[in-house]
């Protein structure tokens, strides 16, 4: 097999981490050659993996510009491909570009994966929503394979878009759960401060994710703001929405900015707090258990842990608690009752039930997906 890989760039996103891990495995079997987007590099691309820029595009221009640039863009990626047997890419933008660029080079299967919950994400009203609409309708179809990280995305594709259930898989993301460990233990500058507070007798809670309206930061601020007391919430991220968060952060809130190693601080978190409005899977649920720390999260994406009872509109397990969408009384009832009953959650109880996330456990599924017609 010859694979050619498409995605935005090599940021700190969670498909992007996702697939540095898909290279390190698959590159010691496959020849495969990786094209970005935009020439940005967080994670390591293994040294056997040929690396393309496919021209000068940048996250920050407008919609317009984006769409227009689409079939430009294909046509050039339809030259790289075409002595390939595969090529495989993941988001929404790459999708598209990959399953254009078939029309210029036929004898090539194509693969995509959609990362996100697309009626959640283009749930509004406005333009960008429309066109990502349309385009998931028109052009998925035509690929010869569709996987998604949440079985719900699935659902979301066959009874919302229209897509041929045949072609659509469920591929759960995968982690290095070693690796994690192993970065966690990093004496960082963010685990110092993190530190700092809980040597003061601090309770510790870390929140990870840009800090947009859809991670929804400003629900756990306001929802801390409400309890306070012997409590800190780091949020460890950076995006558009820095300056009004920071403007509405009590003391017991700070804002750490981005970091290649977030592990490291989120190792001495009590607990990981999650706002989000809608996610395909947040991978930073995952990376929590896999590190032992119990999650709050709000319900954005499929059940990564599994309800044990229900209190007050709150899902509780062994491995933390779901809280309705955007609900400040649930999140403030979900953290008061964390910091109650803290010896409800058993650390090895949930480094245990992370191992089903492994990279180990799941990577064959996903040779499986790649090899088999």
């Amino acid at each position: 097999m010859r694979l050619v890989v498409l995605i935005y760039s090599f940021g700190a996103g969670g498909a992007e981490r996702v697939t540095s891990l898909l290279l390190d495995e698959l590159s010691k079997e496959y020849e495969i050659t990786l094209v970005l987007l935009e020439d940005i590099c967080h994670y390591e691309i293994p040294k056997n993996v040929k690396k393309i820029i496919l021209g000068n595009n940048s996250k920050n221009e407008n919609g317009i510009l984006k769409l227009l640039k689409i079939l430009p863009l294909a046509y050039k990626y339809s030259k790289i491909i075409k002595d390939s047997t595969h090529s495989l890419s993941l988001m929404n933008r790459p999708n598209y570009i990959n399953i254009l660029a078939s029309f210029f080079s036929p004898h090539t299967k194509i693969f995509i994966s959609e990362r996100c919950f697309p009626s959640k994400q283009y749930g509004s009203n406005n333009l960008t929503s429309k066109i990502n609409k349309f385009l998931i309708k028109l052009l998925y179809n035509k690929a010869h394979k569709i996987s998604a990280n949440s079985k719900q995305s699935v659902d979301d594709l066959i009874n919302n878009f229209g897509i041929n259930k045949d072609k659509t898989s469920f591929l759960p993301n995968i982690f290095n759960l070693q690796k994690i460990k192993n970065l966690s233990l990093q004496n960082t500058p963010l685990k110092q401060k993190i530190l700092e507070e809980k040597n003061k007798g601090k309770t510790i809670f870390v929140s990870i994710g840009r800090l947009d309206y859809g991670k929804n930061h400003i629900l756990l601020i306001n929802s801390i703001k409400e309890i306070k007391d012997k409590i800190h919430l780091f949020i460890i991220g950076s995006g558009d929405l820095e300056n009004d968060l920071l403007a509405n952060s009590p003391d017991c809130v700070t804002l750490l900015g981005s970091s290649k190693n977030p592990y490291s601080p989120l190792s001495e978190a009590d607990f990981f707090l999650f706002g989000s409005k809608y996610e395909g899977f947040p991978n930073v649920l995952v990376e929590s258990l896999a590190l032992g720390i119990p999650i709050i999260t709000t319900n954005c994406a499929p059940s990564i842990i599994k309800t044990q009872t229900t209190i007050n509109n709150i899902e509780i397990s062994k491995c933390g608690i779901i809280t309705p969408l955007d609900d400040k009384d649930s999140m403030v009832y979900a953290i008061k009752w964390a910091l109650d009953n803290k010896s409800y959650f058993d650390k090895n109880d949930i480094l245990e039930y992370s191992k089903r996330f492994d990279i180990s456990t799941n990577i064959d599924t996903y040779k499986k997906w790649l090899t088999t017609n």
